[in-house]
């Protein structure tokens, strides 16, 4: 019954953020996220209600009406348009309802160029975050925030040397472009200052020829990915984590083919957010005496369900969701640094 009771009050809190804007102040709205991942560490009802209630005072502001409507063969037209968020996550709701999250899924991503790193991440997760709630509102969410804020990062890398593998690949793009440097206060300005880049560009390999292809790609780049977070603590790193474990999920509800379709613009993606950061050389197996003491699993839970900080939430949660498909050490030692605010 508690299950019960803890299931119907997220749903409720996830309808309720369907009046907030999909920015927050000095944000983007983390809070259907972080909520998601708190019942799925086993939140009470009023530790959700709680920190939604926190959300709200602090950080949310009101979602605009939306102006106009959208009809449902027409929303490809607004692609890469921020305002038509509001009147987009109606049209995909209610064509969600009618059809069903994975066949809407698949009709969008075969059409919309993928663009996982559109709002830092975030659109993916978000969309990750709700199908995994199954919660129409957010799915719809997550779909409309890709196809407004779509970040697209157009090379043409077909005729570009493939990389032997993940490391090989980043090892490339660091030799080239290590110690850059992108301003930009926000993520996605310095993803768009890497895209422009003509050394970035001209560097970037095409992506290793695994197989099969989804599951080794996904895999070795999520390895590579919790690496250089733990190696560089850096917070575009968290949200390479926390975006792939993301697209994982959202792959596993489109058919393989179009899955496979993505990945090339995921490693796009992937490669255009580690050189923002620097392209800094990776250190294989830096930190595994450190990762022996690292907390155990439910002290983790622990430290993040009493946090207010949506990252130290969501970053414990992906790393354990990660260590369970790939154990490694480096997932609980990065989320104990982070839960408890480690340099």
């Amino acid at each position: 019954m508690s299950e019960l009771i803890q299931n119907l009050t997220l749903q409720q809190l996830l309808d309720a953020n369907g009046r907030f804007a999909l920015n927050g102040k000095g944000t983007t709205n983390h809070c259907p996220m972080a909520l998601c991942a708190l019942a799925a560490m086993g939140a009470p009802p009023a530790r959700l209600h709680e920190f939604f209630l926190q959300w709200e005072q602090h950080f949310a502001l009101p979602e605009a009406p939306p102006g106009l409507r959208i009809a449902r063969g027409s929303w490809a037209a607004h692609i890469s348009q921020v305002e038509a968020f509001s009147a987009l996550r109606l049209c995909f709701q209610e064509w969600i309802m009618e059809e069903g999250p994975d066949a809407v899924i698949a009709q969008v991503f075969s059409r919309l160029p993928f663009a996982p790193a559109s709002g830092a991440f975030h659109a993916v997760i978000r969309l990750a975050y709700g199908l995994e709630a199954m919660h129409d509102g957010e799915i719809a969410a997550g779909l409309a925030a890709l196809v407004s804020g779509n970040l697209p990062i157009e090379i043409d890398i077909e005729e570009h040397g493939v990389a032997a593998s993940v490391g090989a690949g980043l090892a490339t793009l660091s030799e080239a472009l290590h110690g850059a440097v992108f301003k930009g206060d926000m993520i996605t300005t310095r993803l768009r200052a890497v895209a422009l880049h003509p050394l970035f560009r001209s560097a970037l390999p095409a992506p290793p020829r695994l197989a099969p292809l989804n599951a080794r790609l996904l895999d070795d780049m999520a390895r590579a990915a919790i690496q250089l977070y733990w190696q560089t603590n850096n917070f575009t790193a968290l949200h390479m984590v926390t975006g792939l474990h993301a697209v994982r999920r959202v792959f596993s509800h489109l058919p393989e083919q179009i899955a496979e379709s993505l990945l090339p613009d995921l490693w796009k993606a992937f490669c255009a957010a580690y050189v923002s950061i620097g392209a800094p050389p990776q250190a294989e197996g830096t930190g595994h005496a450190l990762a022996d003491g690292a907390d155990p699993w439910p002290q983790l839970f622990r430290l993040a369900l009493s946090s207010d900080d949506d990252h130290d939430i969501k970053t414990v949660y992906t790393c354990y969701c990660e260590n369970l498909r790939a154990p490694s050490l480096l997932y609980s030692a990065a989320a104990a640094r982070r839960v408890r605010h480690l340099s």
